[in-house]
């Protein structure tokens, strides 16, 4: 089935559920004064074009009355082993200020096998780890499912399949990132990577910051601007001075990348419902 065809088929199944997560959007907003705040762990897949305050910044729009903090912790590279090891992520999560922890592990899973790049087990053992200590502050953890590089597109279900497995273990949430980007990765109506082949363009940022803004807060951002502005976040993790535009997309360019998104989402729902 082509890119068009399935987008024709996920009209039906957008109609269906539009209306449920309307309403959760409405009732979440009114539900509380505070802010929703997230932690975000990883590395440059989420520090690249501010993805955190895109998520901020897309979920404020979508849900007038809420308000969400964000906060950014990772470097170049960092998986979550050396994120346990530095302990900073650690104690920021231990302070119990979080509502939800975004954890982003490194595009190889954290692997240090160069013959085995994509075995997950070191992924698997931190992920145990960081989920423990979030749930006993009372936050919820979720990870965000990375894509893979533009010349290695079938490693993508290396990717999946450890996501999959471990937050099915762990009863845990995932925003499936890379099953969004491959659901329109080869149109020719975005370009999602920058020349490198590995990290995000703003488009790509924006697909993600859409994915993980529908796992943590179950809505369907409807009429959400292609325009948005917030920190950004520069080397080291610190913000900006003052606010800057994080994206200028057309309607047009929303619309498509809220389509892989939903195809992203009814891809997990699928892989879910298989058989072990």
């Amino acid at each position: 089935m082509n890119l068009q065809q399935k987008l024709q088929r996920l009209g039906l199944l957008l109609a269906l559920c539009l209306a449920t997560s309307s309403s959760f959007a409405q009732s979440y907003a009114h539900a509380t004064d505070q802010p929703h705040k997230v932690l975000f762990v990883g590395n440059s897949y989420t520090y690249y074009n501010s993805l955190p305050q895109l998520v901020k910044a897309v979920v404020e729009a979508q849900m007038p009355g809420l308000a969400v903090e964000v906060k950014f912790i990772g470097g170049g590279g960092a998986a979550l082993e050396t994120h346990w090891e530095v302990g900073e992520a650690l104690e920021e999560i231990r302070s119990g200020k979080w509502d939800t922890v975004v954890l982003q592990e490194q595009s190889m899973l954290g692997a240090n096998d160069p013959k085995d790049p994509y075995k997950p087990d070191l992924f698997w053992e931190y992920a145990r780890k960081f989920d423990k200590e979030i749930r006993q502050v009372g936050a919820e953890p979720v990870y965000y499912m990375t894509w893979s590089r533009r010349d290695k597109r079938p490693d993508q279900h290396f990717l999946t399949d450890a996501y999959l497995a471990i937050a099915n273990e762990l009863g845990s949430r995932v925003a499936p990132v890379g099953l969004a980007w491959d659901a329109v990765r080869d149109s020719l109506e975005v370009e999602l990577y920058v020349p490198d082949g590995s990290h995000p363009t703003v488009l790509g940022s924006y697909l993600a910051a859409l994915t993980i803004a529908r796992a943590v807060f179950d809505t369907d951002f409807d009429g959400v601007p292609g325009k948005l502005r917030g920190y950004e976040i520069l080397r080291g993790g610190a913000l900006s001075p003052g606010k800057r535009q994080l994206s200028d997309l057309s309607e047009g360019q929303v619309a498509f990348l809220k389509q892989g998104m939903e195809l992203g989402f009814i891809d997990l729902t699928k892989r879910k419902s298989l058989p072990n």
